[in-house]
């Protein structure tokens, strides 16, 4: 193991896996990447699909498990996981989401987690961000933090009413230091721009999740500049539903990560007497 000049181990990166639907499988494409090039990943804060592929992943759960699984999906399997109730607090309960969680890591803790993982969800009656960390059931930060509303029924955790992170942290990049203040951070957003959008014949969900977007990019643009790499895969011809691109949503998150790397080899190199001092290399 590479040493840095404070004798601890090699310097890794903290990534920062946003929210996005569908088009947060291509964090697996992502993550791909860096397990091949070996690339140290420290810490993972996520919001939404980002903390599902970023909590699955550091509970043991292998790429090529999470790749094999993603590319399964049909419009048909899609549909098969959803679970219609009639109330005015969501249009699905998200009990068969929750228990495919279940199947994959079981009641698994995040101090069982092989990297520290932090999971955002937003309190929907007073607002406020509620952060998953160090202690408690994965699968139910997960859960909470994927709850979209008006799509799901909240969930209910430790006495709150809880929706999807992406409310008020789509990118929480700012989670990354206090896992490891070391860590590079890196931020992953599959935030589509505005001006990407596509218009034609929406549905009522597409203008939901168009209008969260919108939302989300806003939000993201005020927060960006804490990364000190961002990784923006281009899946903007994707919906927020379209789970049966992932494919093509994954390849985007490979090639995203690719160029990106470059960059993130060059912030992870070892720091040297002289460079600490700005005396250049020898």
């Amino acid at each position: 193991m590479v040493e840095d000049l404070n004798g601890g181990r090699k310097r890794g990166i903290g990534l920062a896996l946003g929210s996005g639907s569908a088009r947060g499988l291509a964090h697996i494409g992502v993550l791909k990447v860096f397990e091949r090039e070996g690339i140290p990943i420290r810490a993972i804060a996520g919001a939404s699909m980002g903390a599902l592929i970023g909590g699955l992943y550091a509970a043991g759960m292998s790429l090529e498990e999470l790749e094999k699984i993603a590319l399964k999906a049909t419009k048909r399997t899609v549909l098969s996981y959803i679970d219609p109730i009639p109330s005015l607090k969501g249009l699905m309960v998200g009990k068969r989401i929750e228990e495919m969680l279940r199947s994959f890591i079981g009641n698994k803790d995040f101090s069982e987690l092989e990297i520290p993982v932090a999971i955002v969800a937003t309190d929907i009656l007073t607002g406020e961000e509620l952060v998953f960390r160090d202690k408690g059931d994965v699968v139910d930060a997960i859960r909470a933090s994927i709850s979209i509303p008006v799509v799901f029924v909240p969930v209910r955790v430790g006495g709150k009413t809880l929706v999807d992170g992406g409310v008020v942290n789509p990118v929480p990049i700012d989670l990354v230091a206090s896992l490891d203040p070391r860590a590079v951070p890196v931020a992953v957003s599959v935030i589509p721009k505005v001006e990407h959008k596509q218009a034609e014949r929406p549905t009522t969900v597409d203008i939901f999740l168009n209008a969260f977007d919108i939302m989300q990019q806003k939000m993201y643009e005020s927060t960006k500049s804490l990364a000190k790499i961002t990784i923006e895969p281009h899946v903007s011809f994707a919906s927020g539903i379209e789970f049966w691109e992932a494919r093509r949503i994954i390849e985007c998150g490979e090639q995203a990560a690719l160029e990106a790397l470059p960059e993130i080899k060059r912030a992870l190199r070892p720091l040297s007497i002289f460079s600490v001092f700005g005396w250049g290399s020898v």
